[in-house]
């Protein structure tokens, strides 16, 4: 199913705060750190690639105004120096303008807030999150974590949708996520809708050069304690969501589906456990 091996990297870039026991229901009172975390793909043809883009000042700029602010008070964010997304690619001797593509999972703002900072990607994403996140009024994108503001000027260009690529039979081992897209077309990143979070959310599938399989799996759980456990966010943070039974559907599949795939590494874009333990783990 998946033909090519890329090399993967897990960037954490920034981070915010804020009660567990809102994104995890019985979680803390305690106000916790939730990373955002960026893959870095390095394909052996397709050069560098990101899922996501975490945080940049962009998106301080994109909620000084009102009411975008109460993104900001809402979700205090910290993104130290050696955090920032172009001093961690200097780390493997990358700069901004190489990365050739952005995977976006879905257009809230910790998740796409760097695009502005990558004049060479070009961009894709799932038409129905790009649909919740345009062509809307200030408050209605608010309401659906969406800052308009973070998208480039020639945004529309650089687009291509997932919707528009080549569709892949995953079967029954991989239910209920049955079918995915062949993202680059040759069978390495297969993207996975996961909706529930937003209306459509890209999860991408791949197997890495030392032979691990990972499902990058965005905002469809915000923990590995949410898939392992079932247990869904508070209910104040209902709002947040675009479909909420759907949330509860797409989470108690990620754990149906461990069960059935052993060696399956669960990646949530927001889980500082995960990160640390898929870094430890041998190579």
């Amino acid at each position: 199913m998946l033909l090519t091996r890329v090399e993967l990297h897990l960037l954490q870039v920034g981070r915010c705060r804020h009660p567990e026991w809102v994104a995890l229901r019985g979680g803390r009172f305690t106000a916790i750190d939730f990373p955002a975390l960026v893959a870095l793909i390095l394909h052996p043809t397709a050069g560098p690639i990101l899922y996501d883009t975490g945080y940049a000042d962009h998106f301080t700029s994109a909620t000084t105004p009102f009411p975008e602010r109460l993104y900001r008070w809402l979700t205090p964010v910290h993104l130290p120096e050696e955090e920032r997304l172009g001093t961690q690619l200097k780390r493997f001797g990358l700069g901004l303008g190489d990365v050739g593509k952005v995977l976006i999972s879905h257009f809230h703002g910790d998740h796409v807030a760097g695009l502005r900072d990558l004049p060479g990607a070009g961009f894709l994403a799932l038409r129905e999150d790009l649909l919740a996140c345009l062509g809307r009024t200030r408050w209605q994108a608010l309401r659906r974590g969406c800052l308009p503001a973070l998208l480039p000027p020639d945004f529309p260009k650089r687009l291509a949708l997932v919707d528009e690529r080549p569709v892949v039979d995953l079967g029954p081992a991989w239910a209920p996520f049955r079918a995915g897209y062949d993202l680059l077309g040759d069978r390495s990143l297969l993207g996975i809708p996961l909706p529930g979070h937003s209306p459509a959310q890209l999860g991408v599938l791949l197997r890495t050069t030392e032979d691990r399989l990972v499902l990058l799996a965005a905002d469809a759980c915000w923990s590995a304690r949410a898939w392992q456990e079932s247990r869904m966010p508070s209910i104040v943070a209902r709002p947040l969501f675009a479909d909420w039974h759907m949330y509860r559907r797409t989470l108690t599949g990620l754990r149906e589906l461990a069960g059935r795939q052993q060696d399956l590494a669960i990646i949530p874009s927001h889980c500082a456990e995960t990160l640390a333990a898929f870094q430890r783990a041998p190579e």
